[in-house]
Parts: C-alpha cells; sequence; structure tokens
C-alpha cells in the first residue's frame, strides 16, 4: 500500500477553488455565530446603559414577554437554541450553493 500525499490545509490562505469556497462558508458561519453569542447580550446590555437608576432598566428588560418568558430571557435563551439551528441551516444551504456547485464544475 502506497503511503498517501500529505495535504497542507492553511485556514487563512485556502489554495484551491474548493478551499477557497469552503473556508467562506466557515467564515459567515462563524461571523454570525458571533453576532448571536456576542452582539445581541452586548447590545441588550448597551441598552441598559442610560438608565438613571443604574439598575439597567431598557426596552428590553422591561415588562414584556413572549410565551410568558421576559422579553430578554428569551432573546439569550430561547433565541441562542433557535439561532443554532438557523446556523445549521444556513450552513447547509451555503454548503450546496457554494461548495457543490464548485466541485460539479
Amino acid at each position: 500500500m502506497a503511503p498517501r500525499e500529505r495535504v497542507h490545509v492553511n485556514f487563512f490562505a485556502p489554495s484551491s477553488d474548493s478551499m477557497k469556497a469552503e473556508v467562506s462558508v466557515v467564515r459567515i458561519i462563524l461571523a454570525v455565530w458571533a453576532f448571536l453569542s456576542f452582539g445581541i447580550p452586548t447590545l441588550i446590555w448597551l441598552a441598559g446603559l442610560g438608565d438613571p437608576t443604574g439598575l439597567g432598566q431598557s426596552f428590553f428588560t422591561e415588562d414584556r414577554s413572549i410565551l410568558g418568558f421576559p422579553l430578554h430571557y428569551w432573546l439569550l435563551a430561547q433565541g441562542c437554541t433557535l439561532g443554532f439551528v438557523m446556523l445549521c441551516k444556513l450552513y447547509c444551504i451555503l454548503w450546496d450553493h457554494l461548495v457543490t456547485h464548485l466541485q460539479n464544475k
């Protein structure tokens, strides 16, 4: 059995067109994940900075609810789960669009 040739993969400098397509999918997914994980909680926190009482009251933390849960809790807890499902679907769509079409050429 002949030894296999070693493949060098660099995430920051992909060499082939298919690697570039794969890396672009991963970069998009990571950007959306970063916004969901850090952007939304940061926006909720920043919205509470203007409260003169210092308690962090804002549009998100006032008495608003979705399905009986406070809005800020729903955005962080349930929104993360739904965001994960949407990320999985986005990954599949992007992979089919960018990578599969490129490999079929």
